[in-house]
C-alpha cells in the first residue's frame, strides 16, 4: 500500500509541474521556430543545413518527450491520470489563485504544442510534394519519350 503524501512533498511536486511546464513552453516555442526554419532550409533545398538542423531539432523533441514522461509520473504520483485530463483535475484542485496561474500556463502549453504539429504537418506536406516531383523526373528520363503518338 502507498503512504499517504505529506502536503510538503506534494506542493514540492506541484511545484515541479508548474517549472516544467513554463520549460515546455520556452521549448515549445523554440521547437516552432525550429521548424519554421526547417521550412526555409526545405525551401532553398539546403540538404547539409537540413541535416545539422534536423539533429538539434530531433534532440529538443527528445527532451520534450522525457519532460512529457516525468510530467506523467509527476501527475500519477499525486492520484491523477498522467495526461492532459489529468492535469485539468489537478488545476481544478488547486486553490482559486493557484489554478488561474497554472491554468493560464497549461493552456498556453497546449497551444504551443498543437501550433507545433501544423507547421510540422505543413513541413510534411512540403516534404512529400518535393519528392513527388524527385519521382516525376526520375520516372520521366526512364519513360520512351513520345511526340505526338510517335517515339523517338
Amino acid at each position: 500500500m502507498v503512504e499517504a503524501m505529506n502536503k510538503n512533498a506534494k506542493r514540492e511536486i506541484i511545484q515541479g509541474l508548474v517549472r516544467g511546464i513554463r520549460q515546455d513552453i520556452d521549448g515549445y516555442k523554440q521547437l516552432k521556430s525550429l521548424l519554421k526554419r526547417q521550412r526555409e532550409l526545405m525551401q532553398r533545398r539546403d540538404n547539409q543545413g537540413l541535416h545539422h538542423h534536423n539533429e538539434h531539432q530531433s534532440s529538443l523533441c527528445h527532451n520534450l518527450m522525457i519532460k512529457a514522461g516525468e510530467r506523467r509520473k509527476m501527475l500519477e504520483s499525486l492520484g491523477f491520470q498522467g495526461s492532459a485530463s489529468g492535469m485539468r483535475s489537478l488545476i481544478e484542485r488547486l486553490p482559486e489563485s493557484s489554478s488561474e496561474q497554472v491554468s493560464m500556463l497549461w493552456n498556453n502549453l497546449v497551444s504551443l504544442v498543437k501550433e507545433s504539429k501544423q507547421v510540422n504537418e505543413a513541413n510534411g506536406k512540403l516534404l512529400v510534394g518535393q519528392q513527388e516531383v524527385i519521382n516525376q523526373l526520375l520516372q520521366r528520363d526512364e519513360q520512351p519519350a513520345v511526340d505526338y503518338g510517335e517515339k523517338r
